[in-house]
């Protein structure tokens, strides 16, 4: 309304004598603010009508989107060497951890008592073969007294280290540092060997697992970064390795990348890949076009007349690539046409739009 006002208060300004030029003047002006509000259409109605201006370029880039499964560096699920009867869960789903703490202990009541018991025959064997050495020196017993003494030291000694092994088997410790991601048994629980107690997960980071064709990966470059789209963001990310043969039956590859960033596990992910191709054409609004024939389509541009009359010219075009809500096309189109987009469902070939 602020620029329809100032066009009013020119007017008032140019004298008869430049009333033509001053109508000429005021077509342009209202065309301007007409096409991104009202143009009439054949059936005499108004309707919206927007205008985009074509730029061609000589080549295009679209995106690549290949989804990823998330996955932590490090998942263990751990559970006790020994069977016993669990004395106690020091950890709670959600907790974090550092590596070699604690989680969860078995009753040592057991274990101990073996132990104490491999140490006492430990001590009286050695305090044995010290006495069997001095006998030896002093040449009141033989070599072979000397052997069993010195074989019954060692097979008590082994027992001792055996049974400190099973008393430190009676705990699990965290592997390495994380968070608690399951807890499946509670203390009073009697188990097995190898049945899972506790669930962790290394919190340093995580890695995506992404299926990509041979053909793509060749562009790929290990240690560079990725862009990957995590619940509408965007984290970095960069290829450590990938498989060196395919699936079987398949032409994708296994492509390993790796974020400094933790990310929740079994988060939905894409390997988002620029690609440049070299296709000469222009990026209009998807809305512009209209299906043709022949898999063509239709792109209705805009062109001023020596009359100062505005008329509509059907451009037969070809849709290159779709990236969102765009298309990239080529055809009878050149830089600074002006293409109807919004409407443009209501505009038709060789139509003469005049501004009232």
């Amino acid at each position: 309304m602020l620029t329809l006002l100032t066009c009013l208060c020119m007017l008032t300004l140019i004298t008869l004598n430049n009333f033509s030029a001053l109508v000429k003047l005021m077509k342009k002006i209202v065309f301007t603010i007409a096409l991104s509000i009202y143009l009439p259409v054949l059936s005499g109605e108004s309707s919206s009508l927007e205008i985009t201006t074509i730029e061609i370029q000589d080549s295009y880039q679209s995106t690549q989107r290949f989804p990823g499964k998330i996955l932590p560096l490090n998942y263990s699920k751990l559970s006790f060497e020994i069977p016993g009867k669990i004395s106690q869960v020091k950890v709670d789903i959600g907790d974090t951890v550092e590596s070699d703490q604690i989680l969860a202990i078995l009753d040592p009541s057991e274990m101990q008592a073996n132990l104490n018991q491999a140490l006492a025959r430990y001590d009286l064997a050695s305090q044995a073969l010290i006495r069997f050495q001095d006998l030896k020196e002093k040449g009141f017993i033989s070599n072979q007294e000397l052997d069993r003494a010195n074989s019954e030291f060692l097979v008590a000694k082994a027992q001792a280290d055996l049974y400190r092994v099973k008393l430190e088997q009676t705990k699990i410790r965290a592997p390495f540092s994380g968070f608690i991601q399951n807890r499946f048994l509670d203390s009073g629980t009697v188990v097995s060997p190898g049945i899972p107690i506790i669930e962790i997960i290394d919190s340093t980071g995580v890695e995506a697992h992404v299926s990509i064709p041979s053909s793509v990966i060749e562009s790929l470059e290990v240690g560079a970064q990725y862009n990957f789209s995590i619940n509408n963001k965007i984290f970095p990310a960069t290829l450590k390795r990938f498989s060196q043969m395919s699936s079987q039956g398949s032409n994708n590859r296994l492509c390993i990348f790796e974020f400094k960033k933790f990310i929740n596990p079994g988060s939905v992910s894409y390997l988002e890949l620029q690609q440049t191709s070299d296709k000469k054409g222009a990026w209009v609004p998807l809305k512009s076009l209209s299906q043709g024939t022949q898999g063509l389509w239709n792109l209705y541009t805009i062109n001023e007349e020596n009359t100062g009359e505005f008329v509509v010219f059907k451009q037969i075009v070809e849709i290159i690539h779709i990236e969102g809500a765009a298309a990239f096309i080529s055809g009878t189109i050149s830089t600074g046409d002006k293409v109807a987009s919004g409407g443009a469902a209501k505009v038709i070939d060789t139509e003469i739009l005049r501004v009232q």
